[in-house]
């Protein structure tokens, strides 16, 4: 309803007023507003529909029509009208007007739209408020004459009053047309006759019922046959030709103009015409034609210049609209041409989906014709119509597939244009072969109806937030946001209930397997990554809150926008949930398998360490409460043998038959015979050293060593042992108790190898074959085992390399206590060369320490706390999800979404190159969820550095 009027007269024409200001149309552009349930309309729903300059802009009146008159907003040359009903109904109720105020720049003489909604902002401007009907509906005003009161009408001869009571006296005159189309499709109806009266009165007389209407149908083919081609040869008479002779449009671009709107609308022309003509030689042959499906099967096959023409339709729709603004003398010609008697009071968007419409016609005309056709097996039309119907239903189908690319790539092409990155700008591929825009909505800043709006636009891969403003009288979208990757995009609609959130937004999935990952996103923690909460800023009478959260590193924090109504959220968030889901249907690089039994470990029972042994058959977890050994695998159930509380490590020395435990910064070991133990016969450790933050076991010099640092702010002393018999110790092969061999628990200890200094704080240690590496504030620094000599990985004097060596360089970042804990990590690649992940980049470097590939480098968009390495991928594990980059184009391939996320071994260097993490159960949070990090991809056969050069 429009409105809301009591009178349903009244509505009909308020609708048929705004629809002369181009608000809404008839989808087939032929009939203006009929009060009847057959008809569709819809919106202008064009991003972009601008309205007319005030010299230019008319309407066509006629009874209902709003009297048109000068606006704030005519006077721009251009504005954006908002073209969906909750604001036109709101518009009508309201009556609001919009306001502008222009400003001049300090730095050019151009005048700008003043925007109140960003003070700071004075090089892009816009208008803000919502765009309305411009004009006044007298049927829903009062008299303009002040004496005219009580029933009766005055003196006036528009005064309302008079109008109600000329339609009451006349109840027959304009309320009744207005029931019926007095537009095109009922004028063009009026000029043709049946078939029954066309031919000899005992011809019609002699038939069957059914063979009538199939005649009928069959008459009615032909007759909009040549409608559909006089209707093509009034585009060419009406608006080619007197645009080609014209000087309507530049010379300049006159041609491009015409080749663009009209396309090859001639040679549709051809293609029907010829149609038309053997339909009419098939009429002579007989008053009652007896098969007609082989004349169509003859015209089908001449269907392709329709492909064209229908992929060009939206952008000739948008560059009529664009000229009409632009362009005084076409809105004047258009406006003249439109009204003329030979268009039949259609636009000329009307004419332009002629073509496309008449296809889908024929369908419905030959199925009718069919319908009525003998139910012969013989009859040629039994055999001919349905295969002419199946190749007109495929060059359908062929032509919204082209309309769907061919509207696509040109919004993203207009998009592309108009996007305005005023901080680093980003390369969104919008040119990409199979880029997707998938939708625009417009949101308040704020809950108030008067605040200014962001457009959110909507890709396969990102959501932009931007705000419209105009540049020199050109739509720009000023990107207000860092655009936000879909795989890193959390919604959050905030409701005063989650049942009432519920009952009208989507169910997604819920997953119960976190082991089945898909490629790119997952969400492991969350039900939905669209959830509801009860919040302060629930939805109030005027607006509906839905926030926004970039997660990572990157991410600009979360914003609030808010909507006129929560229907207005329901498509939007349908589309997100639909795209990320596209996402995760991909094929996955790294899928998660539970490590062990699910839910052995409460969430308070923080699990921070595993490693493997025994060929990876068997595991040791440390844990706030103890260390637990178990064997591998998705229903094993591991038990308790050692009470020992705040565990942060453990290490297993199989060849030395010896444990190792960090418990509370105190490095203790003990026999390997205590995994066969249970708590209650817990064996004394051995005390190794205090006041150790971390310890590492590797190989270096050929030897099995164990760094055990002992820091502080200044310095660091890190202390090497090395097993006191590493070689006396034999396995047998036999099951794990009888390979463990009983031994006095003094007989087996660390001994100690050389002590290693460094002039700072040691956060992490690492070990290759005749280096300590060791990670600082200044970054990683190199120790030779050998000469305790120290150097600098990177090399400084490479510039190549200066957006980290000059960070590590800054005082303010290697003063005591204010820098954070950096995390490092070096993997050699099977290429040679070195990949270094520091913090937020990764990157090459060779044996010297000078970068490799200067144009790679990978940018995390998290804050990793590790990283994993499985050629030809680095993983880094964040809290909130692990990001997979390929290490070959440095791409970000699989995003995997979680909570509390902690990386507890990356198989580097380890006995089997397993990768272990554990999360927040996505089922019950109440419960920690150990999983190994499972490749499912095949491992390169060759080595491709052609994307590193």
């Amino acid at each position: 309803m429009i409105n809301e009027p009591k009178n349903r007269n009244t509505a009909l024409r308020l609708g048929r007023a705004l629809g002369a200001q181009r608000f809404f149309h008839d989808v087939n552009y032929e009939n203006r507003l009929i009060d009847t349930d057959t008809e569709i309309y819809q919106f202008y729903d064009d991003n972009e529909y601008y309205s007319s300059h005030s010299d230019t802009s008319s309407a066509i009146l006629s009874a209902g029509t709003m009297t048109t008159a000068s606006s704030n907003i005519s006077d721009l040359s251009s504005v954006t009208m908002l073209r969906d009903a909750d604001a036109i109904a709101a518009a009508v109720v309201a009556g609001t007007t919009t306001n502008v105020n222009f400003v001049r720049d300090d730095d050019d003489d151009i005048p700008r739209v003043e925007d109140d909604d960003d003070e700071h902002e004075h090089a892009v401007t816009t208008a803000t408020g919502i765009p309305l009907p411009n004009g006044i509906f007298t049927d829903l005003t009062h008299c303009y004459v002040p004496t005219c009161i009580g029933r009766k009408p005055c003196y006036s001869f528009a005064c309302p009053k008079r109008e109600k009571l000329r339609r009451r006296q006349r109840p027959d005159s304009i309320d009744q047309r207005l029931a019926r189309s007095t537009t095109h499709a009922y004028l063009r109806q009026q000029e043709q006759q049946l078939w029954s009266n066309v031919v000899p009165q005992h011809i019609s007389m002699a038939v069957t019922q059914s063979e009538r209407k199939r005649q009928e149908t069959i008459f009615e083919l032909v007759y909009t046959e040549d409608d559909f081609v006089k209707d093509l040869e009034y585009v060419n008479q009406m608006w080619i030709q007197p645009l080609r002779k014209k000087n309507i449009i530049p010379v300049e671009r006159k041609e491009e103009f015409i080749e663009k709107v009209f396309c090859n609308i001639m040679a549709i022309h051809e293609v029907n015409l010829r149609f038309l003509s053997a339909l009419r030689v098939r009429q002579k042959e007989n008053p009652m034609v007896a098969q007609i499906g082989d004349v169509v099967l003859d015209f089908v096959v001449e269907l392709e210049p329709f492909l064209l023409y229908g992929a060009r339709q939206h952008e000739a729709k948008y560059i009529v609209d664009t000229e009409r603004v632009m362009n005084s003398k076409f809105a004047t010609f258009a406006e003249q041409t439109e009204r003329h008697p030979s268009s039949y009071r259609l636009e000329l968007d009307g004419y332009l989906s002629k073509p496309t419409a008449r296809l889908g016609r024929y369908t419905l005309l030959l199925d009718n014709v069919l319908k009525y056709t003998p139910e012969d097996e013989d009859h040629p039309d039994r055999i001919n119509i349905p295969k002419a119907t199946n190749i007109i239903k495929q060059f359908l189908t062929r032509v919204n597939e082209e309309n769907g690319k061919a509207k696509n790539r040109f919004d993203l092409d207009r998009i592309s244009q108009k996007l305005l990155f005023r901080h680093d700008k980003m390369d969104l591929h919008l040119s990409d072969k199979n880029r997707k825009f998938i939708k625009q909505v417009k949101l308040r800043k704020t809950a108030s109806p008067d605040a200014s709006e962001y457009h959110l636009l909507l890709f396969d891969h990102y959501l932009v937030i931007t705000k419209v403003k105009f540049i020199n009288r050109h739509e720009r979208y000023v990107v207000k946001r860092k655009p936000i990757p879909l795989e890193l995009l959390e919604v959050t609609l905030q409701g005063n209930s989650t049942k009432r959130a519920s009952s009208i937004l989507p169910q997604a999935a819920t997953y119960h397997n976190p082991g089945m990952i898909t490629r790119p996103s997952v969400d492991l923690n969350r039900s939905n990554t669209v959830t509801t909460l009860n919040d302060p800023l629930a939805p109030t009478r005027v607006g509906y809150p839905i926030t926004f959260h970039h997660l990572g590193r990157r991410g600009t924090g979360p914003i609030t926008l808010f909507a006129s109504a929560l229907p207005i959220l329901k498509p939007w968030i349908e589309q997100i949930q639909i795209q990320q889901a596209l996402k995760n249907q991909r094929t996955p690089i790294f899928e998660l398998v539970p490590a062990i039994q699910r839910r052995r470990f409460l969430h308070d029972t923080k699990v921070n360490h595993l490693v493997t042994f025994n060929n990876g058959k068997q595991y040791v977890i440390g844990t706030d409460v103890g260390v637990f050994v178990g064997h591998t695998g998705p229903s094993s159930k591991p038990h308790k043998v050692l009470s020992i509380g705040k565990v942060s490590q453990v290490q297993v020395l199989e060849e030395a038959q010896l444990l190792l435990v960090l418990a509370d910064r105190t490095l203790w070991e003990y026999s390997l015979n205590v995994l066969n133990n249970k708590p209650d016969q817990q064996p004394p450790g051995r005390r190794v050293q205090g006041h150790v933050p971390h310890f590492h076991v590797g190989t270096s010099l050929n030897r099995k060593l164990v760094c055990v640092p002992r820091v502080s702010t200044l310095n660091s002393t890190i202390t090497l042992f090395e097993p006191s018999r590493p070689q006396e110790l034999l396995l047998k092969n036999k099951k794990f108790l009888g390979k463990l061999v009983r031994m006095p628990a003094s007989d087996i200890h660390l001994k100690k190898f050389k002590d290693c200094y460094v002039p700072s704080e040691a956060w992490a240690v690492e070990l290759s074959a005749s280096l300590m590496l060791i990670t600082c504030p200044r970054g990683i620094v190199m120790v030779d085992l050998q000469s305790s000599k120290p150097q600098q990985m990177l090399n400084p004097s490479d510039k190549s390399l200066s957006f980290v060596t000059d960070r590590e360089n800054d005082p303010s970042r290697i003063s005591i206590r204010s820098s954070s804990v950096k995390h490092i990590s070096v993997f050699r690649t099977p290429r040679g060369d070195h990949l270094v992940c520091y913090d937020e980049y990764a990157f090459y470097i060779d044996s010297k320490g000078n970068r490799t590939y200067k144009k790679f480098r990978i940018e995390f968009e998290g804050t990793p706390e590790a990283y994993a390495f499985s050629y030809p991928y680095v993983i880094a594990f964040d809290p909130n999800f692990i990001e997979v980059h390929n290490v070959i184009n440095g791409e970000l391939e699989q995003i995997i979404r979680g909570r509390d996320i902690q990386c507890i071994s990356n198989g580097h260097k380890t006995e089997k190159p397993y990768i272990f993490g554990v999360m927040s159960d996505s089922d019950d949070a109440t419960f920690q969820y150990i999983f190994q990090l499972q490749p499912v991809f095949e491992d390169p056969l060759f080595d491709n550095t052609s994307s590193l050069l």
